[in-house]
């Protein structure tokens, strides 16, 4: 009997027996209309059924991260066909996901793998999702949403515990989600400075000194764009490829870059051997390698050398005042930039667990301890209280924005260039209504840090709430090409810019490309829609922004910090329109 490996979602029907004792025809008639919907959202996400019988639905995928978004879209489309009809016609739903090994016989799959789904959907919470762990190892970077640990499951006829997860709404950060398929753009042409730096392998036996390569790696590139006359890409583009077989030209052709540096770290106690190679992507031949025997009290020496010697072989000269100022944004403690690292390594997963989001906040916190002196542990702990706020919203007995203001205050007092610091004071100041102080903290950050996309993406959300749709596009657009995977935030802003600007069209358009559709593209997409003309379309999206989000429209529009009320007041008009002309 033929084998293979996929992903397999299970659904069901809450309470079906009870619906249909109580009517039959009306709860078949609901349940036809719901499977269209659902089949049609299975169909469109590569998804397969092989199995149907009653109120369950059965389907493979060849991706877990596709059978996910499946499951979250699914979800979001049920909750909001649920509003506005009368109990008796109301469907809730359960998802359980897995995947596994299956047997193939004909059109149908069997299994534990199929078995394990079908009773994790089980034990999925109503309207909720359930998956599996290696479910969970697979996509859990790579998908905005978050998750809650549901332990070790006692499964009926499944012989071992099955560890899972409930999935949930997205907290915490949002912006280390990777993408492991194509660039969403294409680059026509690569600028003469331009560069990818590739994540540094970790040759270590120990495992968990990871951390340290992404940490350096990430470093580099931050010091690298600070040169005007280079082009690095993000390292959210760049990393993408740690588990892909592409050759240099194939990488450099999908970022844009002209050359790569790539490398390794191979850690032994306190001695470590770092090794770099600047390759042309073009020509696919090495311009310069190197290997340095350091210690982690002399790593900064060597992220100077590197930077140094790329920005030279790249444009000729090495600018000072730049190398002046990363080296003045040392720690004098170097256990403290370990500490650092270790935090961002937990920080990046923030928006997976909660458990990450107090880890990371412990870790920054432990850096300052060590040297009070360092910056960016302060800038990283602000970052990460916010997270951990969200999170756990009862966490900090007072105000934690006073704390978070306080603890980015303090690493601006002590690096005036630390561009993370900057970037959380503008969200402060735009959050307080201080639009002229927000502006400022922005321009800053993005001038320390042009090659991060995420501070650019942030820098347009700004000028969106300015009423400078036009210069937001521009932004978003240099955020694209920094970062040619496109994360769902640029599609999100670059909706709301095109609406903003009463291009509708495009603005849909940006919309339907988010893979997880966020309360703030749904609400702008019901508006833009009611613009169209497309009411219907409005309305079930209107629904869904309010079903899913739990925000009402007062409370959306009380999220949205326009400098000019005329902006919110016309959006809001918009959005009361909509229910008043569907009925």
């Amino acid at each position: 009997m033929e084998r293979k490996l996929s992903t397999i979602l299970a659904s069901d029907v809450v309470g079906f027996s009870k619906m249909m004792a109580a009517n039959e025809e009306t709860t078949l008639k609901v349940l036809e209309k719901r499977r269209q919907v659902i089949d049609g959202v299975i169909a469109e996400h590569g998804g397969a059924i092989f199995g149907s019988a009653g109120d369950s639905v059965i389907a493979e995928f060849a991706s877990p991260l596709k059978a996910t978004e499946c499951a979250v879209k699914v979800q979001g489309k049920m909750q909001a066909m649920n509003e506005d009809v009368p109990d008796e016609q109301r469907m809730i739903f359960r998802v359980g996901i897995n995947i596994g090994d299956v047997m193939v016989a004909k059109d149908n799959l069997f299994g534990d793998a199929v078995n394990i789904a079908a009773r994790l959907e089980s034990a999925a919470k109503p309207a909720g999702i359930c998956i599996s762990k290696p479910v969970f190892d697979m996509i859990s970077q790579k998908i905005k949403v978050s998750f809650e640990d549901a332990g070790q499951l006692e499964l009926k006829n499944i012989e071992q515990p099955v560890q899972a997860y409930f999935v949930i709404e997205s907290k915490g950060a949002t912006r280390y989600v990777q993408d492991d398929e194509a660039p969403k753009i294409k680059v026509s042409k690569a600028g003469p400075g331009s560069l990818a730096v590739m994540l540094f392998k970790n040759l270590s036996k120990d495992e968990e000194q990871a951390y340290f390569c992404e940490g350096f790696s990430e470093d580099l590139i931050s010091a690298l764009s600070r040169f005007r006359k280079l082009f690095v890409v993000a390292g959210n583009a760049s990393f993408a490829y740690r588990d892909k077989s592409k050759s240099p030209r194939e990488i450099g052709e999908e970022l844009g870059v002209r050359y790569i540096l790539e490398g390794s770290v191979r850690k032994l106690g306190p001695k470590m051997r770092i090794s770099a190679n600047l390759i042309s992507a073009e020509r696919e031949n090495t311009v310069w390698s190197n290997k340095f025997d350091t210690t982690i009290d002399e790593i900064f020496d060597i992220q100077d050398e590197l930077v140094e010697t790329i920005v030279s072989t790249l444009v000729g000269r090495v600018e000072a005042d730049v190398v002046q100022q990363l080296a003045s944004a040392r720690p004098d403690n170097l256990g403290a930039y370990d500490l650092v690292l270790q935090g961002l390594e937990h920080h990046r997963r923030s928006g997976v667990t909660g458990q990450d989001a107090d880890k990371a906040f412990e870790f920054f916190g432990k850096a300052i301890e060590m040297d009070p002196g360092y910056a960016r542990a302060y800038a990283w702990r602000a970052c990460s209280m916010a997270n951990v706020a969200e999170w756990y919203p009862d966490r900090f007995e007072d105000d934690w924005i006073v704390d978070c203001t306080s603890s980015v205050a303090r690493a601006l007092e002590i690096d005036p260039n630390d561009p993370e610091a900057h970037r959380i004071m503008g969200a402060i100041k735009l959050h307080k209504g201080d639009f002229d102080l927000a502006e400022y903290h922005h321009q800053k950050a993005l001038e320390l840090c042009p090659s991060d996309a995420y501070i650019r993406a942030r820098y347009a959300t700004l000028l969106i709430y300015l009423g400078q749709a036009e210069e937001a596009l521009e932004q978003i657009h240099i955020a694209m090409r920094v970062d040619p995977f496109c994360p769902d935030l640029l599609f999100e802003d670059e909706g709301i810019s095109y609406y903003c600007l009463e291009k509708f069209e495009q603005a849909v358009s940006s919309f339907k490309k988010l893979k997880i559709p966020t309360k703030n593209s749904l609400f702008y997409l019901a508006a833009a829609f009611f613009s169209l003309g497309e009411l219907e379309k409005a309305s079930e999206t209107l629904s869904q922004a309010t079903m899913t989000t739990g925000f009402d429209i007062s409370r959306f529009i009380e999220s949205q910090v326009y400098r000019e009320e005329s902006q919110k007041k016309y959006l809001e008009e918009t959005l009361r329109s909509i229910s008043t002309s569907v009925s």
